[in-house]
């Protein structure tokens, strides 16, 4: 099988990008009531994270679930986290760097991931995916399945809004970040993006809501989804 053309780095997305990650690490630990390191701990756990593998976190921000990834990994493992805003990038390597903690932080958009085909084990994405309108959101699935390798892993975490609380990018209306969806937009719902996982060849083996609740957002739920095993 011929490799798939390997992206350059690239910070360009039409997604949501923050730019001031002390801000947004204040207001996640005051959502999480102070207990984020609780949350982080069942992503890894969801994504059954082994020692020894080779794990790729996209838009993962201040990389707090990249080094919880990185510690269930261990030594042998290979971590890697990727986020479009080089602020964010800059505070996740300090932060992994006073926990001594070896992660590998690339400033890119999940859009042009610079790795080669089957290059990891397990990708995660945590509260990302209801950012992203849908050309960046169908660009940066499409990535994570050229460089998720064969049984590979992939676990979705983010917002349930089946609920009355919808103020998101594919809400329709202004988020409380200010920005707003493209007009007509439909509502994020993360089942819809289970169609879009089975569409681009993996099988979802695990679903359902999180038990961790953040004040004041929605609740959570995941999807867990397998590559195919090599022929």
């Amino acid at each position: 099988m011929t490799a798939s053309p390997v992206p350059e780095p690239s910070t360009h997305t039409t997604g949501l990008l923050i730019h001031n990650p002390i801000g947004y690490d204040l207001r996640a630990w005051w959502h999480a009531r102070g207990r984020a390191a609780e949350f982080r701990a069942e992503e890894v756990r969801l994504a059954r994270i082994r020692p020894g593998e080779r794990v790729l976190d996209v838009g993962c921000g201040t990389g707090s679930l990249t080094i919880a990834a990185a510690r269930a990994a261990g030594p042998g493992g290979r971590v890697v986290g990727v986020e479009p805003s080089t602020e964010m990038i800059a505070w996740a390597r300090l932060k992994a760097r006073l926990l001594r903690v070896p992660v590998q932080f690339v400033a890119t958009a999940g859009e042009a991931l610079p790795f080669p085909d089957d290059s990891f084990d397990v990708v995660t994405v945590s509260l990302v995916l209801h950012q992203l309108p849908s050309d960046a959101l169908h660009a940066t699935m499409g990535q994570i399945r050229r460089v998720l390798a064969p049984g590979g892993r992939l676990l979705l975490v983010d917002l349930d809004l089946s609920g009355p609380l919808g103020n998101t990018v594919h809400s329709g209306r202004p988020s409380h970040t200010g920005h707003h969806a493209p007009e007509g937009a439909a509502r994020f719902d993360l089942e819809r993006i289970g169609l879009l996982v089975e569409h681009i060849g993996l099988t979802i083996v695990e679903r359902g809501p999180i038990a961790f609740r953040f004040r004041g957002l929605e609740p959570l739920r995941y999807l867990l989804a397998e590559a195919p095993p090599a022929d």
